[in-house]
This record gives structure tokens, sequence and C-alpha cells, in this order.
């Protein structure tokens, strides 16, 4: 060999890089023939001595692959311990030996599973990876010197997957290319989410010429594939001379992706064709086109997977072009070699001779930490936000809706107090939910996970209706949560109901199928209300004169809602008042109607109040009926809440007044709900479910 360590920077690292179709399990085994044969595969162990033998040749990094397909074998859902155990045992392997790990997440082989899902032409793949990477880096990130998400690839045959032909082949390769890309961007996120550092990107390339990093000569889409994978990740877009091939084949709103796509990284590695030299002026390309002033790791590959000579005119050549390169300003920091065969260890082992860099080992202590997710209940005047780690509620802030800028900033406020992103984000706020967006009715705001997502940095967002959330809320309800109106002390698994009064009336429904909890959204609030005795006949006809639309044609019917709810019932006193000959009742709040009822100092406050327990019991117990809720019906809400002398034998009698049907009612447990907080509670139990999926 030519050169020694100290004809380098003292912070310059040489690797040894293992990559290229190997098996999880097996480290140097397969690229040094003259190590002890005694390598592992599948998910056994690994040869401790394969990497002695790194550590005794004087390398500072060793760079392996994580296998998809052995963590998570069909790539989503189930995780194999023994897979993470493997990769843990391989982390603290290293460290011992004081080698640096160095973590590819992708090495372009797909799990099965997800290729006959589509594969990358799928764009729910970029999702599954950014959850593979989640799993693999909460398990050994802290002990990981560097992470490249995804190794890009230098043609469309090296993903692995199944090609299309014909006039629809390009537009596959532009979804497979887009859909790589993007998920890079989101593990990239999801790993600042865990506070990892030194995170990069690795790219095949042809650094033998600077015409090849150059985006002019581009023809045909395995030509431009390296440009777009550097455009997109270091500029943010496609070169503009490709968006004339691109643009017609690319998925919808693909502009929209690069904010993810584009997050920073720290460090950027070229591998190239280790059996032909470097052009120095390729690497200069690269620098001002792309990577400015990020640092530069050089890593060998042999040409189509083959293994580099064993004589040391390749390397000499490139380290010589390094040298060069380093004059020049280039900040290239390391060199990853392809190690291949006992007969170059001894070279190696002179070169890499001396001292090792005084660089950290691993992630700096304290930077990882697990993750937290951000929950919020979104009222028409506060807004509640909950900071959740390992499941629990550890911090509840409260703000003024306001409008959605306000909103928004409270959202992004509390994720820079923490310092990183959240998880996943769930918003829960009373209104419709469409296509990612809820209108928050009573804010009169409408607020969507794209922005939740870019206010915060999220990885996953969800906006879900309020009920939708108190559905959830009784999910794992025990019996030191309720009150027992009737039934079992402690709510049994199964389908469940919820109501609540509130503001309007909600009604939401949480399923359970195959063991697990499911929600159904609707809108039970609005069903008929009819008078239930002659006497409140007149009633109904008073209330048509006060709220005119809400009545069903021209029949006695009332949404329900218009009675039972802290708005109804103000019109529901105005309606006893009239039918009992008072024409200027007068205009009183839900809170004063039910004190001077409980009372007993105003006689339409009364009758007000005996009408809105009983036709709310029965309305519950008619969707009961419908829904067949074997765990548990649940009265819920500040109304319940702050009421409980409502809810007694009369509001229980209406319940199960079923006719024929009345012995199927009281068979029926009914509570109601004491948690503090029930629409967190919902939106965590929500969150919780909708991230294990």
């Amino acid at each position: 060999m030519l050169f020694k360590r100290a004809d380098f920077p003292k912070d310059f690292l040489f690797g040894s890089t293992v990559l290229g179709g190997q098996h999880e399990g097996s480290t140097l085994g397969d690229v040094l023939p003259g190590a002890n044969g005694n390598q592992a595969c599948g998910h056994g162990g690994f040869n401790p001595r394969e990497l002695d033998l790194v550590r005794e040749a004087g390398f500072d990094c060793y760079r392996f692959s994580v296998k998809w397909a052995h963590v998570m074998p069909n790539g989503r859902g189930v995780v194999s311990q023994k897979g993470l155990d493997y990769y843990d045992s391989l982390a603290d392997a290293l460290l011992e030996r004081e080698l640096r790990p160095c973590a590819t997440l992708y090495d372009n082989t797909l799990p099965e599973a997800l290729a006959d899902l589509g594969g990358w032409r799928n764009r729910d793949c970029a999702g599954w990876f950014s959850d593979f990477t989640e799993i693999v880096m909460s398990n050994i990130g802290d002990r990981i010197y560097s992470v490249a998400p995804i190794e890009m690839p230098s043609s469309f045959s090296m993903l692995g997957e199944a090609q299309t032909s014909g006039l629809n082949e390009n537009r596959a390769k532009a979804r497979m290319m887009h859909h790589l890309l993007v998920a890079h961007g989101k593990a990239i996120a999801a790993m600042r989410g865990l506070g990892m550092t030194n995170l990069g990107a690795v790219f095949s390339l042809d650094l033998t010429s600077s015409a090849a990093s150059s985006p002019d000569i581009a023809v045909e889409l395995d030509d431009i594939l390296s440009q777009c994978f550097l455009g997109g990740v270091f500029n943010n877009a496609y070169p503009d001379v490709l968006l004339e091939i691109l643009e017609p084949i690319l998925p919808t709103a693909w502009r929209d992706d690069f904010e993810a796509i584009g997050t920073p990284i720290d460090w950027c590695g070229l591998r190239f064709n280790s059996l032909k030299p470097i052009d120095p002026n390729a690497l200069t390309s690269i620098q001002q086109a792309y990577t400015k002033e990020l640092p530069i790791y050089l890593m060998e590959n042999g040409e189509n997977g083959s293994e580099p000579p064993h004589d040391d005119k390749g390397l000499n050549q490139n380290l010589k072009v390094v040298q060069k390169t380093l004059e020049l300003g280039t900040p290239v920091k390391g060199y990853f070699i392809r190690t291949s065969g006992k007969d170059n260890l001894p070279a190696l082992e002179t070169m890499l001779a001396g001292s090792s860099v005084s660089l950290p080992l691993a992630q700096p202590a304290g930077a990882m930490h697990e993750h937290w997710n951000l929950v919020a209940d979104i009222g028409g005047t506060n807004t509640r936000l909950g900071v959740i780690s390992n499941g629990k509620l550890t911090d509840l802030r409260k703000y003024p809706t306001g409008t959605l800028p306000e909103l928004l900033e409270a959202f992004h406020s509390l994720r820079d107090e923490i310092g990183t992103d959240p998880r996943a984000v769930v918003a829960a706020g009373a209104g419709p939910v469409k296509d990612g967006t809820i209108r928050l009715t009573n804010a009169n705001l409408d607020l969507s996970e794209h922005d939740i997502g870019k206010a915060t940095g999220a990885q996953h967002t969800f906006v879900i209706n309020d009920f939708t959330a108190a559905a959830w809320s009784v999910a794992e309800i025990t019996g030191d949560d309720v009150e027992v109106l009737q039934g079992a002390a402690t709510p049994p698994r199964g389908t469940r109901l919820v109501v609540g009064p509130g503001t309007g009336l909600g009604v939401g429904a949480l399923l359970y199928s195959e063991g697990r909890y499911h929600t159904a959204s609707g809108e039970g609030g609005h069903v008929g209300l009819s008078p239930r005795h002659v006497d409140e006949v007149e009633v109904f006809r008073a209330a048509r004169h006060i709220s005119p639309d809400c009545f069903f044609d021209d029949t006695l019917v009332l949404e329900a809602e218009m009675f039972l709810s802290g708005t109804g019932l103000p019109i529901l006193y105005q309606a006893a008042g009239m039918a009992a000959g008072q024409a200027n009742t007068p205009v009183r709040s839900a809170r004063d109607i039910l004190e001077d009822a409980r009372a007993q100092t105003d006689p339409i406050a009364v009758k007000a109040a005996h009408m809105f327990t009983t036709h709310l019991g029965a309305v519950m117990g008619d969707l009961a009926v419908v829904l067949i809720p074997s765990g548990g019906v649940f009265l819920l809400g500040g109304v319940a809440e702050k009421n409980r002398w409502l809810f007694k034998d009369a509001f229980r009698d209406a319940f199960n007044a079923g006719g024929r049907f009345s012995d199927l009612r009281r068979s029926f447990n009914l509570y109601v709900s004491e948690q503090d907080e029930f629409g967190i509670v919902g939106a965590n139990n929500f969150c919780k479910s909708a991230l294990a999926r």
C-alpha cells in the first residue's frame, strides 16, 4: 500500500462495508474466506472472530444492512424478536471492539409480502418503511454511529421487483422512484423524532466521469435515476431538464411530497464501482450541484456485486483521488473498503496501523428518547393538548382554540418546547371528517391532517370526530371508572355504546370484533324524538314555533339534539312554558334550568328536566336495541358528570321501557363514565390502535 492513516486528516474514517445480498446473521463469513466458517444464517448469532478480523485490520467503522423481512417478515404488523435480537447483539459486539456501527436500513431487498402488494409502486410502502425504521431504531438506535435509511439504487433492476412492460413501464418506474424517496424522508423524520443524529443517504453512482453526474445527458429513466434521487434529497426538486419525461407519469400531487423528501440529512454516502478509478471532477460536480458542505463518505462496491480485486492498485488510485479532492476543499470524511479475502487484510492492517480517530462510537448519551404522541381535544372555545409517553398522559395544556393559525401555533409551540417531533398527532373535534379534514362546527374552521403534520413534523396525523374519541374513551375502562346504573360492576369486553349530552347530543359506537375494537361513526344525536305522553304533545307543538327547521316535515317528530343537549334544554324549557300558558317564557341557560329543577323552585324547569331525562333514557334504550352493546352502554359528558341526580329511577325506567323487548333492555349494562378528560383519553386510545395496525 502506498498510503497510511497518517496521510489523511485525524478525523478521517476508514470503514469495512459488507453490503450486497447477504443473509441476516452473516457478517464477514462470505466475504472473508479465511475466517472461521462458523457463520450464522437466518436468525442465529454471528461469529465474533469475523468482527475481530475487522478490528485487527485497523478499521474504524463497520457498515451493515438491516434486512426488513428479518425484522418484520411481512413488512408490517408482526415483529420478529429474534431478528431484533440479532441486530441488538451485533451492535453490542461492534462497540465492544470499538468499531462504529454504521447501518443501512434498506439495501434493495423488499419483503415478498409487500412486493405482492405492489412494492414501491404502492405509496403505502413508504409509511410501512417508516414504521419499520421506528421499530429497529427504537431498539438499537442508541448504539448506532450513523444511519442511512435507504441505499438509492443506480438502476431499477436493483430494486428486486417484477417490472411491468409496455406503455406502463415508465409510469411504474417513476412511482417506484418517487415513493422510495418519500420513504427515505419519512424514515429520517422518524429517527429525528427519536433524537437521533448523524443520519444520511447513500447513492449508487458512476464516479468515473463528471458527465455521469450531470442531468443534462439524461435520456431514459434508468439513466436519470441517480440525478432524480440526488435532486430530490438535496434540492427538493427533480432536475428541470427531466420534468418533460417525469411529470406526466409521476403520482398525483407529487410536488407536495418534497417537504418530506427533503428532510435535512447530516452526510452523503457515494457508493461506486471499485474496479474503475474515480474521476475527481465527478466528486466536485456532485458537491457543487447537490451536497454543498455536507460530509461525503466514499463506499466501494464490486462490479455487479462481484468482489474487488485482491491487489492494491485500485485502492491506491482511489485514495490518491481522495487526497487530491481534500486538497481542493471537498469535505470527504471517510472511505469504506469492501474487504475481500485474507490476502488483502495484511496490507490493510499495515495501512491502517496507528491510533484510531477520536470520534464518538455511537449516539451521544441521552440523545435517544422514547417516542411521544400529541393528542388534542378541540372545543369551540378551548383546546386541550395532551402529551403521551409510553401510552400514558404526562402533561396536559389548555389553549384558546381561536383561528386556524392560532390553533396550529399552539401545536407548534408545544412541539418546540419538547424539542422533537411527535410520532403521531390525533386531533378530535365536533364536526364531520372528510378526506383528512375536519370541519370544526363550533370553532368555525377547517383543520386538516396536512396542516397538523406541517405544524408538528409528526409522521402520523389523524383528525377524528369528537364522538369517535368519546367511543374510544371506553375501550380500556374499568369498574373504577364508572357509576353502575344497571348490570355488572365491571364493564365486560364487547361492543360498547356511548351517548353524551353536551353542547350537542353525541353518539358513538365501539365495535368489538376478532379481539379488537373498531369505531363506527354516525349522527345518532339527530334521530327523531316524539311525544311519549299525551301531556307532551303541546310541548312539541310549541317547539315548532321556536325551531321549525328541526322538525321532520309536518310531523311532531323533532331532532333529538334540539331537546337533549346543553343548547336544546333551553328550547325545551321555553316550549314547556308556552304549553303551560306562559306566552313570554324567558330564555334561560341550561345550568340555571337544572339548578331550579333540582331545587323544585320552578315547575316549568321541573317539567323540562323530567322530559329531558326520560327522553334521553328512551333514546339510549332505542340505540342499544339497534347495536346490542354487550360491552355496555355509557353516559358521558359534562351534563352527566355535573347532574347525577337526573340519572336515577326515571332515566333507567325510560331506558328499559321497550314493550316486548323490555327484558332485552334490562339485560344491558348501563353506566355513567367517571373518567376525567374523556376526549383526551379517547384520542390516546385511538392513537394506540391506529399505530398498531
